[in-house]
């Protein structure tokens, strides 16, 4: 596979991610010969080591944060020694919303000196450059702390991650104007009244029907999603659509470039 994303976690939430219900450890993406581990939560180095084959963090390019809650970035100093050799061998990127580093910081300052460069991410800022790939963010997320979609682009094809955050039209409107053939979406709750810096199932689907990918892909779920049967609805959504829409689920690898094509 020369482009796909493995999901080392599709756990969301506190209650999801405290018992473990489903796996927190992030994304392990490859686009040709470079490699990027996305949002290394609780567990990340096991379930990268434990996949059949392992996922090897010394061939790691670099480590990204969409932002610095602990289900997305807890392991992220325990994968930058990996990925290091321990710290011996000074290679890899880090790339995070600049609180990651300065207010509260996840990544700690010793782990810093092992990587080659650090990188804050900005909104609507970029490319920089990861081995092949062009990395832009998106506008800031409505979120409890810095929160930046992530774009990334590779030999014509381009993949979006929208992680935690706030509904609004100008949220959608944002990653439709990047047209992506991949969408990868965190909802965390299935319906829910109250105004949350997070999607609900209802408004995931209505950003979806704004963006309009080849192929959408759902993953960190809270526990009433989970209990919802997220297949069931993403099956639902694709009749309705006629969108791929996939619900992700611990251990799932996609081949993007296979997925992409069969859509089209």
């Amino acid at each position: 596979m020369s482009s796909s994303v493995l999901f080392l976690g599709t756990g969301g939430a506190r209650f999801v991610v405290a018992r473990q219900l489903r796996a927190s450890g992030g994304m392990w993406m490859r686009f040709g010969a470079t490699q990027i581990h996305v949002d290394p939560g609780p567990g990340a180095l096991v379930r990268a080591l434990s996949h059949v084959p392992p996922c090897n963090p010394r061939e790691l390019d670099a480590i990204v944060l969409s932002h610095k809650h602990l289900d997305h970035s807890s392991d992220v100093n325990v994968i930058i020694e990996a990925m290091t050799s321990g710290g011996f061998r000074r290679r890899g990127a880090v790339l995070a919303p600049s609180d990651a580093f300065d207010f509260e910081p996840v990544v700690l300052p010793y782990a810093r000196q092992f990587v080659e460069r650090i990188e804050c991410l900005q909104p609507n800022s970029g490319p920089y450059m990861i081995g092949e790939v062009e990395l832009t963010t998106s506008s800031q997320h409505v979120h409890a702390v810095q929160t930046y979609g992530l774009h990334f682009a590779h030999a014509g094809l381009r993949v979006a991650y929208l992680p935690c955050a706030r509904y609004s039209d100008d949220l959608a409107a944002d990653y439709a104007a990047r047209r992506p053939d991949v969408l990868i979406l965190n909802v965390l709750r299935h319906r829910d009244e109250a105004l949350v810096d997070h999607l609900t199932w209802p408004l995931a689907c209505r950003v979806v029907a704004e963006v309009r990918p080849k192929v959408a892909v759902f993953g960190h779920f809270g526990t009433k999603m989970l209990e919802a049967d997220p297949p069931r609805l993403a099956q639902a959504l694709e009749d309705e659509l006629g969108v791929r829409a996939i619900a992700a689920y611990d251990g799932l690898e996609l081949d993007l470039e296979t997925l992409v094509a069969a859509a089209a």
